[in-house]
């Protein structure tokens, strides 16, 4: 007997037997410090051929099997999930070809939740494998009946593949799951960090959630949560268990443990500042009592819908409820229902403690329909007010005004602070980075000889040319005078960029002199002992520091101090210093 007659024998034992067993891992908001829900994973009996879910799925593949493990996989993973007692949202498991499947019995899922007393919003289907051969139109339409009876709709594995992103275009899922080849070293890959960042903008932008799965690491984490990833799940968290409830405390105290360092090492404008207190509403309250609830806060374009827990589930618009309620008869047709069956289940749901510039971008990002609706703020998950989009903008500008302080007054360039926290945040981040220092050569000789309009061209070209240097992932900021500082998100071709930066500013540089100064290789001017003598042009002097991770440095300062000569005698006027991994520099 070969290896697949074996494997197939062994399902078909497993599904009269029913020895199937599921273990349960947590997708967590780590910014909210709270369970979003448990993915279950279906395992066969220990050292079976199939004991794994990717040789158990291939045997029923090959054994035309595949609708009747998938059924003996949810009725399991629903009977294992009442047992633990949890009540988060439950994601299961769909193929796609048992969506489309045309003998798949319509109404199975629904009555097994019913015998189990759950309902359709508290489960999550979750399509796994975009299978060749299977019509996405087909998968689509029949991931849409499950969304019209109530449940939400995950898209597994973004990004593995063409199909996936074609079903994504066709329909609106309430979450994507970031490929975990996208996850794994995501702080340590700037390629895949910008792939990532494009695929969490264009999620928000359609309403969905992203959820990153193979988290292991805290650096993975960290660079997610900067670049605005709403759940996490991986081995960080917790591995999946039988079994889930008896490590929940030990999970929820990691959750708040990270929740409070975030808050504690903000620097930025919280959006706690928008949120207006306005009461809420409990899904199974009738539009009719509804419309009471708005008709007392004249003021309310929006209420939020919150479970039990304050948790919030939805959003009910005023002038959405209008729309059912105003029209000839729209009181007798719809006062009675619930607000649940109405109300927007994919409305924008932030964290009071998240970036500005986070939230901007999300809300900006939207579909135009609904770039102006309210959104929902929430403190560790649970309901603390409503954001109006028009108080945002105002926020955000109040920043722009107030980094336009800080900001060098000629270069308009960050300055000291922002310098600083920037440094932190390069070190927080626990990845590699370069940190340069740069200056200019001769520099106050040139101001004295051609008088200070001249030396401020020559620092708006410096600002110029190294603008047009930087990524989208680095830094650049002035410190003042002839003095820059340029973050480098990658030291990939160090030497060879840095040269060709100081090759450009040399070409922008000579056209601030005179012909004759140009020929002649430098100009003549008085040095610091009063007496006249020959400068060569002026020249662009760096000190790139490699910054590994794990280094700590408590003054950068300090360190291009000891740099600097060594920058301003070398031919190319530039050094270039690695420091080491786990090394702290402190002061001198």
């Amino acid at each position: 007997m070969n290896n697949t007659d074996a494997a197939v024998l062994a399902l078909r034992r497993l599904l009269e037997t029913r020895e199937l067993g599921m273990h349960f891992q947590p997708i967590v908001s780590v910014p909210a410090g709270r369970v979003l829900g448990y993915e279950a994973l279906a395992l066969g009996p220990y050292g079976a051929p199939c004991d794994s879910p990717l040789p158990l799925f291939q045997a029923a593949r090959a054994a035309g099997e595949l609708a009747s493990l998938e059924q003996l996989c949810r009725e399991r993973a629903v009977e294992e999930w009442v047992a633990t007692g949890l009540s988060e949202l439950l994601f299961l498991n769909v193929a796609p070809e048992v969506l489309v499947d045309p003998s798949h019995i319509s109404g199975q899922t629904v009555e097994l939740l019913a015998v189990h007393g759950l309902s359709p919003p508290q489960i999550v289907i979750e399509i796994t494998e975009q299978s060749s051969g299977v019509d996405p139109d087909l998968m689509a339409d029949a991931a849409r009946h499950y969304q019209a009876m109530g449940f939400a709709i995950a898209l597994d594995d973004l990004g593995d593949g063409y199909a996936g992103l074609r079903l994504w275009s066709q329909l609106n899922p309430d979450y994507v799951k970031l490929d975990r080849h996208f996850v794994s070293n995501l702080d340590r890959d700037r390629v895949k960090r910008r792939l990532v960042r494009s695929i969490i903008d264009i999620a928000h932008s359609l309403g969905s959630r992203v959820v990153a799965e193979g988290v292991e690491r805290e650096g993975e984490l960290e660079t997610l949560l900067e670049l605005g990833a709403d759940f996490y799940q991986g081995w960080l968290f917790a591995r999946p268990s039988p079994v889930p409830q008896t490590t929940r405390a030990a999970l929820e105290s990691q959750l708040n443990t990270l929740a409070a360092a975030r808050r504690q090492g903000a620097v930025v404008t919280e959006i706690r500042r928008l949120s207006v207190a306005l009461p809420t509403l409990s899904r199974d309250l009738s539009l009719s009592e509804a419309a009471a609830y708005f008709s007392r806060h004249p003021d309310a374009n929006a209420l939020a819908v919150v479970d039990e827990s304050q948790r919030p589930l939805g959003l009910l618009g005023r002038q959405q409820l209008m729309a059912l309620l105003g029209r000839r008869y729209g009181f007798d047709l719809h006062g009675r229902q619930p607000v649940e069956t109405v109300m927007q289940t994919r409305a924008l749901c932030v964290e009071a403690g998240e970036p500005l510039e986070r939230v901007s971008r999300k809300v900006t990002g939207r579909d135009e329909s609904m770039r102006d609706e309210d959104f929902i703020i929430t403190d560790a998950g649970r309901y603390l007010g409503i954001g109006h989009v028009i108080n945002l903008l105002q926020l955000f500008t109040e920043q722009q005004v107030q980094l336009a302080r800080q900001a060098n007054p000629l270069t308009q360039l960050p300055g000291n602070r922002p310098i600083r926290a920037a440094l932190d945040h390069y070190q927080r981040q626990n990845t590699p980075f370069v940190a340069c220092y740069l200056d200019l050569d001769h520099f106050k000789p040139f101001n004295d000889r051609f008088g200070y309009a001249l030396g401020d061209q020559m620092i708006l070209t410096v600002a110029r040319v190294l603008d047009e240097f930087v990524g989208e992932e680095d830094f650049l900021g002035h410190l003042g005078g002839d003095d820059f500082v340029l973050l480098l998100d990658s030291s990939a071709d160090l030497h060879r960029r840095l040269a060709a930066l100081q090759r450009a500013f040399g070409v922008e540089s000579l056209k601030l002199l005179p012909e004759a100064e140009r020929r002649a290789g430098g100009f003549e001017a008085k040095d610091r002992f009063d007496q006249w003598r020959f400068f060569p042009h002026t020249r662009l002097s760096i000190i790139a520091l490699r910054v590994p991770t794990d280094a700590h440095v408590d003054s950068f300062g300090d360190l291009w101090s000891r740099f600097k000569s060594a920058a301003k005698r070398a031919p190319h006027g530039r050094v270039v210093v690695s420091l080491r991994r786990e090394q702290r520099y402190p002061k001198r």
